[in-house]
């Protein structure tokens, strides 16, 4: 079986800057996000990767931002060192001639779920999500997983069902009823998790908990009906979308590991001096020939 990994760039990019200390360059600019981040990548790509993409966020304003003017209005404001950091991090990954995709007006979440809606039907390919959006679960299928970069696990269909008790397919309604802190999407206000997971075990998708209102205790009952716009809105937000006319081939993103090209830009553009050991034991393991068993 052949391998496609597609990460969250984004979710990279913002925990090389909170996992990794300062790292001022000669000229005393930091560049924490910029090491951080190839880090991570070379631990990826040692796993010998088949495919490999990087999807980045949209730089301009998407139609969630558009028609729901809170959606992620939480976060706290990018600071200006970790702003400045990202151009350089992306130049990086184009220097090294590792894929990555940005289409302006989608965000990376809906890159991610073109490419595995388009290619999870080739019986040859497993995919593996490198992202922590619990938004992403959906797409989880009999050959897709998701890894999350914090834990380092992989989660399957079967994880996911033993946990939340219901199709990954319904974590689009899930999330329209508890929402998403993460993003700033509000979802029915005084349903939890445990409520909300109830609700999607018993009736499946938001229209039929909605058709079965009259069955539920009174409270529940008005808290639905009281958020019902709500309710809809936060699934909109949360609904992935596929890219109309995506034309990124499978084979645009074979994996092609240059180690000269990467030590000529980790190394002696980027000044990363500790990374031509890393590079070096990376490359050993990749030509060593494997063993074969004497019996």
């Amino acid at each position: 079986m052949k391998k496609l990994f597609v990460l969250d760039g984004s979710g990279f990019l913002y925990r090389a800057y909170y996992a990794f200390p300062a790292l001022p360059n000669s000229e005393w600019i930091n560049t924490n996000v910029v090491y951080g981040f190839v880090r991570m990548i070379l631990k990826i790509l040692a796993q010998k990767p088949d495919y490999f993409v990087i999807a980045w966020d949209s730089p301009t304003k998407t139609h969630r931002h558009e028609s729901f003017s809170e959606y992620k209005a939480n976060r706290k404001k990018m600071e200006d060192d970790f702003k400045q950091q990202i151009p350089v991090t992306q130049k990086m990954i184009a220097d090294m001639n590792l894929p990555s995709l940005v289409i302006p007006g989608y965000e990376a979440d809906d890159i991610i779920a073109t490419l595995v809606n388009t290619y999870k039907n080739d019986l040859d390919l497993v995919i593996d999500i490198y992202s922590s959006d619990k938004d992403l679960k959906q797409l989880l299928d009999h050959n897709v997983f998701c890894i999350d970069p914090m834990k380092n696990n992989r989660i399957d269909t079967k994880q996911f069902m033993q946990e939340f008790l219901f199709a990954p397919t319904l974590m689009l309604d899930y999330l329209s009823l508890v929402g998403d802190s993460s993003d700033n999407i509000p979802g029915v206000a005084g349903i939890g998790p445990k409520k909300a997971s109830d609700l999607i075990k018993k009736y499946g998708w938001l229209d039929r908990i909605y058709s079965h209102l009259d069955d539920l205790p009174p409270d529940l009952k008005q808290k639905l009906q009281d958020n019902r716009e709500v309710a809809y809105m936060s699934r909109w937000l949360v609904d992935l979308c596929m890219i109309p006319e995506f034309s990124t081939k499978l084979s645009d993103l074979k994996c092609e590991i240059n180690f000269d090209k990467y030590k000529d830009v980790l190394v002696r553009d980027l000044k990363f001096s500790s990374m031509e050991k890393t590079l070096d034991e990376m490359k050993r393991k990749f030509v060593m020939p494997q063993q074969t068993s004497l019996f």
